[in-house]
Formats: structure tokens, sequence, C-alpha cells
């Protein structure tokens, strides 16, 4: 018994040692801003929650930051359905991300997007939601008066 002891008790100093030093993953650090790929990856998913078919070969998203944010602290992205006959394209949505809390907003229709998907990647991404006043700060911010949210459905 004696010997069970000795040969345990070091066996589990190393592997709490072990763990201590590497906890797994953790949250980002509070001052994180979304790389570019992050902020595609958002909007990506917002744009399938609002049922856009991106392998459709008619279907454009790309970014609207050509050299310099097209919108201070935002990632911008347009949804563009090209015409299958001659005529014009028709712009389907375009999404503005917060590169420090991950909030998506689509910036026409000054629509604020929340959904369980959505919310499980920003929390992943950034480790942080945002609160009701930096929401209503950020519509301000994007020029949106009375601030709309798409919660389950597709705003369209």
């Amino acid at each position: 018994m004696r010997r069970a002891v000795l040969v345990a008790l070091p066996l589990a100093l190393c592997l709490s040692s072990a763990f201590a030093s590497n906890p797994g993953p953790s949250a980002p650090p509070p001052n994180h801003r979304l790389s570019m790929s992050q902020a595609r990856q958002i909007a990506r998913l917002v744009a399938r929650h609002d049922h856009i078919n991106l392998s459709n070969t008619n279907i454009e998203f790309d970014s609207m930051d050509a050299g310099a944010p097209f919108i201070p602290g935002y990632a911008s992205f347009s949804v563009i359905q090209e015409a299958s006959t001659p005529g014009p394209d028709v712009t389907l949505h375009r999404y503005a991300v917060n590169r420090q809390t991950g909030d998506v907003w689509e910036i026409t229709l000054c629509t604020q997007y929340r959904f369980p998907a959505l919310s499980h990647m920003r929390h992943a991404m950034v480790g942080h939601g945002s609160s009701p006043a930096e929401i209503q700060a950020e519509g301000k911010e994007l020029g949106c008066v009375a601030n709309q949210t798409a919660e389950s459905a597709s705003v369209l």
C-alpha cells in the first residue's frame, strides 16, 4: 500500500502541473480584433442564415474594404446576384462585421443579427457578447436610427 502511494503521488503531481500549464482553449484577450478571415467566416454564416446559397455560381460574396475599411472598425461584405440575362446585377445584402465585438449588421436595412449559431461563433472568436448600449451605439455609428434585430428567420 505504501509503495502504491509513493508511486501515485509523483504521478499525480506531474499530471496536475501538466494540466495547469495547458488549461485548454481560452477566450481571446479583451482587446482582440477579428482578422479579416474571421470576419468573413461570420459574414458567410449570416448569409447562409439569410438562405443565400453561396455555392451558386451566380452569387458573389466580396469584401467592400478595397485598400481601406469601407466603414472604420468594421469588415464589410456585399452579396451580389449576377444577372443570368443581360441586365443589372442585384445586391442581396451588405454586411458589416464589427471587428471588436463580432456583431453583424445588414447596413442597407439597418438590421442587427442574433441567432444561436452566430452567438456561438462570436463567443469562440471574440469571447464576449455585446451589451444593449454597445449595440445601440453601433447602430448609431452605422447611421441606423431605429435598430431592428433579425433573430431566427431571414430578414427578407
